[in-house]
């Protein structure tokens, strides 16, 4: 008793190191958006700065993860969920110096005429910070089903890249556009630092689904939306669950047996196709 009460403890205490790694991240993400948006140089060193102290929260849990699973070796949902805050770490360091990368991006800026035109822009970081703002919210509240939805966001993130990237391409091709290619550049590596934070957020989302249900979303490729679907299925299939038994087992009885009295016939068939070959 005194082993697993110890147990849980433990695995408390990592979870919290992880939602206080959260919301570090989040509020260097949060900084990072509002330097590009009020050029301000000052606020864009300030989350530079601040990266070191969420190296440091990675280092931390990975090894408190990794005594855990040495020490007190926990099973089924508890071994999920120390090894998946391995792995979700290293996310949440990424969408950090991603957020470092569009800091120093905001700096290099800060003199160019044309600032301005970051507004292209706003809305993917409106839909990259909430995207990584909802992956908190669903493993703070082990929310599978919240999770689930977030996993069909992928795509959506790669679209709006390519639409921003397409748009400053056709600005650059037009004489009266005045968007200078220096600019240019530096806006398209904000762009591919939100649209990683987007997908980084939406591996959050399925590291809780893993810990929620103990089935992997990931590496899906082509037939992801079909296993989304399914598992979606699956998710609701407690509502329905008597019904749907009863449709199987009727389903079942109304198929054809392997022995039916069709069968016979069926040989009958084959062997006068062979006589006559």
């Amino acid at each position: 008793m005194q082993q697993a009460n110890y147990l849980q403890q433990l695995l408390v205490t990592l979870r919290t190191r992880l939602l206080v790694m959260c919301a570090s991240v989040g509020i260097a993400l949060e900084e990072a958006g509002n330097a590009l948006a009020a050029n301000d140089p000052g606020r864009a060193a300030a989350v530079i700065e601040s990266d070191a102290a969420i190296d440091a929260l990675e280092n931390e849990i990975d090894e408190m993860a990794l005594r855990l699973l040495a020490r007190s070796q926990p099973v089924a949902s508890d071994l999920r969920f120390v090894v998946t805050s391995l792995r979700m770490v290293v996310d949440l360091e990424r969408i950090g110096d991603e957020a470092v990368s569009m800091s120093e991006q905001a700096i290099l800026m800060q003199d160019m005429p044309g600032f301005g035109v970051i507004p292209h822009v706003r809305e993917l970081y409106a839909n990259a910070r909430e995207a990584f703002e909802n992956s908190v919210r669903v493993f703070r509240e082990n929310d599978a089903q919240g999770a689930l939805a977030m996993c069909r966001g992928d795509d959506e993130a790669v679209q709006n890249e390519v639409r921003i990237i397409q748009g400053i391409m056709e600005c650059l091709s037009d004489p009266h556009c005045g968007l200078e290619p220096h600019l240019a550049m530096h806006i398209i590596l904000v762009t591919r630092s939100l649209t990683r934070i987007w997908r980084r957020s939406i591996n959050i989302a399925e590291h809780v689904y893993f810990i929620s249900r103990g089935e992997s979303l990931k590496h899906k490729g082509e037939n992801r939306d079909e296993t989304l679907c399914a598992c979606g299925d699956s998710l609701a299939a407690g509502a329905v669950g008597d019904d749907a038994a009863a449709n199987s087992a009727q389903a079942c009885e109304n198929m054809p047996a392997s022995g039916d009295e069709d069968a016979p016939q069926r040989r009958r068939r084959t062997e006068k196709d062979t006589e006559n070959v």
